[in-house]
C-alpha cells in the first residue's frame, strides 16, 4: 500500500456518512441496501447518539445521492443505481483494515 492509496482511504473513511454507510452494508446479508434504508439507517444512528440535532431526511439523502456515494463509488467500494436507489457494497480489504482499527468510540456499534 503506498501512501497516496492510504490517503485516499483515510479520506473517504473520515466522513461519519462514510463510514455508516460502509458498516451497513458491512452487515447487510447480501451486501445491497436502498439509497431509503440508508438514509433511515443513519438519520436514526444519528438521532440515538450525542451529535446534535436530526438532520433533515431529505437533506440527508441529497447528501449521500451527490457527495458520498459518488465519493464510494468513485472508491470502487459500493456500486449505485440510480434507476432503482440499490447500493452494493464491494468489500476493499484496506478499507475494512482502516475501519477495523479505529477506536470503538470512533467506529460504529454493530447492528
Amino acid at each position: 500500500m503506498t501512501n497516496y492509496d492510504l490517503d485516499r482511504c483515510l479520506q473517504l473513511v473520515a466522513d461519519q456518512h462514510r463510514r455508516r454507510i460502509i458498516h451497513h452494508l458491512r452487515h447487510e446479508a447480501n451486501g445491497t441496501t436502498t439509497l431509503e434504508d440508508l438514509v433511515e439507517q443513519i438519520s436514526s444512528r444519528a438521532s440515538d447518539s450525542k451529535n446534535g440535532p436530526q438532520q433533515d431526511r431529505e437533506e440527508l439523502a441529497i447528501q449521500l445521492l451527490h457527495s458520498h456515494l459518488p465519493k464510494l463509488a468513485d472508491y470502487g467500494v459500493v456500486e449505485f443505481e440510480h434507476t432503482t436507489g440499490a447500493v452494493r457494497y464491494h468489500p476493499d480489504e484496506q478499507v475494512e483494515t482502516v475501519l477495523d482499527s479505529l477506536p470503538e468510540e470512533v467506529s460504529l456499534p454493530s447492528p
